[in-house]
């Protein structure tokens, strides 16, 4: 309902919907800044128009045969946008807002102002990332988000392939300013992303993804005859031989000659002005105004607490004798690392693998039927399990995609089968991707009556991933986790996330080289991998973000608590969590603070 409202409204005011220049006044009516405000990022963003799903019913044209530009003066254009729409804002009477019309434009207010805090360190996000570099964002954009319905799709789709090698100029001229800056990602990052890329190159024309799905797709297309689908499939292979294989290629050569210039330091300390560069990170992902040094000690804390919990679990089935943690989680996996046995893995073959998505999908619908009991907000968006494509099961995790907007997908839970699942553990990543985590979460904003289209562009990552982090432990505490193992795999989901903030803060502030991050996890979660580490790396902050907001989100519910006694209602709280969607958490307690005086008035 809310989508078609929102829908509506955008039809009736696109024609008063200008781009606007600096020097034009603020749109009358606030709900026009913030159509506004969408269809000028779209304008520029036109990757995410597809992403999100956003069709001309929307009101909203988004160009399907671009590519996002990445040059500085668009980078520019953007930035001029933001100051411009910053500066907007605090020109509305608040008093005339209703209480929906505040909060976006506080979300709205605060999301544009920490992008122009951040524009003094423009340069340096890795552009050389194995997990999130333009190789794994193009291939997803064109084989999972890019329809191909018609025959104009399938054309704009070859079109975007031709811009391929547009596309990796541009970023080839931002890599060279940075190499020039002295922003140059660590050798074996390097080394990584090379070997990525290379191994993309390795793969015949005929056989790439790109060219696959695109053939499989338009044989879809019945308005078409034999002569014409093959006739777009030459040209899509044109369009991988001319234009992407090059563009790979080029890519590798700039990337290998970097590797004279680049060192083992993993940090974001060793960037220029990198200690307040890291600061900014911190407080982009958290949301939350704390130091590297506040989250370091408190990493410490909340990994010393969870092992004592998983002590005392360990204890009630024979594993004892020892204090120390490491020893008795070595104990306790010596039998579950067996991965022949099906208590604890699936086998290793596609039936196994087949199983480990039922299974996963049978957690979802099961704790769906236990939702009444904690929530009134409730999504009618479905959500199903699917394995994440072989091309990124090297450089991805498990991970969620949430409903498109036109209504033509659901949400999706991606579970990499590149490895065994560990079945103790599964249900509390399922409840935290799908159900009442990511999908629970995401599809009540699109769902709400206040929804609004720019709320789409962005996540908070403090808020999004707490309230993930959250149901994993609401899980616990109202006893869905069934068995002992399960709730061993709850407790060690939530160490994993603690001691992320240990690691992330310890790389990028206590200077850590990665082997020293590496045993860290391996001494406190038992297990490591140099992937999950150079992720921190690559992406500093983010990893903190997790337990930022976990824990906030409980200090606001005991707050709840203890100020309202019996009154309080953990539905009501849900609720007021939920229904303004994702925002960041100092605008989250203020609705609780909020919620909290209204009740006891």
């Amino acid at each position: 309902m809310g989508q078609i409202i929102t829908i509506i409204i955008l039809l009736i005011l696109l024609p008063f919907i200008v781009f606007a220049s600096p020097n034009q006044k603020a749109p009358k009516d606030i709900e026009q800044l913030f159509d506004g405000f969408f269809c000028e990022y779209i304008k520029l963003r036109p990757e995410t128009g597809t992403e999100l799903g956003i069709t001309e019913q929307h009101g909203v044209k988004v160009r399907n045969d671009e590519l996002d530009n990445v040059s500085d003066e668009a980078w520019e254009k953007l930035y001029r946008m933001y100051r411009k729409y910053s500066n907007w804002l605090p020109q509305y009477d608040r008093k005339k807002l209703t209480s929906s019309q505040w909060v976006a434009s506080d979300v709205l207010k605060w999301f544009m102002d920490n992008e122009l805090q951040g524009e003094q360190f423009k340069y340096h996000k890795y552009i050389i990332n194995p997990m999130f570099g333009f190789h794994n964002q193009l291939t997803t954009l064109l084989t999972e988000h890019h329809k191909i319905e018609t025959p104009e799709d399938a054309e704009n789709h070859i079109k975007r392939l031709m811009k391929y090698n547009g596309k990796v100029s541009q970023l080839l001229e931002q890599l060279a300013i940075r190499e020039q800056k002295g922003i140059i990602p660590p050798i074996f990052i390097i080394e990584t992303f090379q070997q990525v890329l290379d191994d993309f190159l390795k793969v015949p024309h005929s056989e790439n993804i790109l060219f696959t799905s695109f053939k499989r797709r338009i044989q879809n297309l019945n308005t078409l005859d034999d002569e014409s689908k093959k006739a777009l499939g030459q040209k899509a292979l044109s369009a991988l031989e001319n234009s992407v294989y090059p563009s790979y290629k080029e890519m590798s050569e700039y990337i290998s000659s970097l590797k004279d210039k680049a060192t083992v330091d993993a940090g974001a300390w060793k960037l220029p002005n990198g200690d307040e560069y890291y600061k900014y990170c911190l407080h982009h992902h958290t949301t939350a105004t704390i130091t590297p040094e506040e989250i370091h000690n408190l990493g410490f804390k909340e990994v010393g607490y969870i092992q004592d919990e998983i002590k005392k679990l360990f204890e009630t089935i024979g594993i004892s004798g020892s204090e120390n943690f490491t020893d008795l989680l070595a104990e306790y996996l010596k039998t579950a690392r067996n991965r022949n046995d099906e208590r604890y893995f699936y086998p290793a073959n596609e039936e196994g693998k087949l199983q480990t998505l039922k299974d996963y999908q049978a957690i979802i619908d099961t704790m769906s039927m236990k939702l009444p009991d904690l929530f009134s907000l409730i999504p009618k968006a479905s959500v199903r399990v699917e394995r994440v494509p072989e091309f990124k099961e090297q450089t991805a995790g498990t991970y969620y995609q949430f409903p498109k907007l036109d209504g033509s997908s659901g949400g999706i839970f991606y579970a990499n089968l590149s490895y065994q699942h560990f079945k103790p553990s599964m249900k509390a990543l399922a409840y935290h991707e799908a159900i009442p985590g990511h999908h629970f979460q995401i599809a009540i904003e699109q769902e709400s009556a206040d929804f609004r289209l720019f709320k789409s562009l962005f996540f908070f990552t403090g808020y999004t991933e707490g309230w993930a982090l959250y149901v994993e432990k609401l899980a616990k505490e109202y006893g869905f986790y069934d068995d002992i193992h399960s709730l061993i795999g709850c407790l060690r989901s939530e160490l994993f996330r603690a001691v992320r903030l240990v690691v992330d803060t310890g790389i990028h502030y206590k200077k850590w080289t990665r082997e020293q991050a590496y045993q860290y996890m391996l001494d406190n979660v038992g297990w490591a991998g140099y992937g999950e580490i150079d992720r921190y790396i690559v992406w500093p902050g983010q990893a903190c973000a997790y337990k930022i907001g976990e824990l906030k989100i409980l200090e606001l519910r005991n707050r709840a608590k203890k100020e309202l006694g019996e009154r309080f209602d953990i539905k009501d709280f849900h609720s007021v969590v939920l229904k303004q969607g994702s925002v960041p958490l100092e605008i989250l307690e203020h609705l609780v603070d909020e919620y909290i005086k209204a009740k006891k008035e």
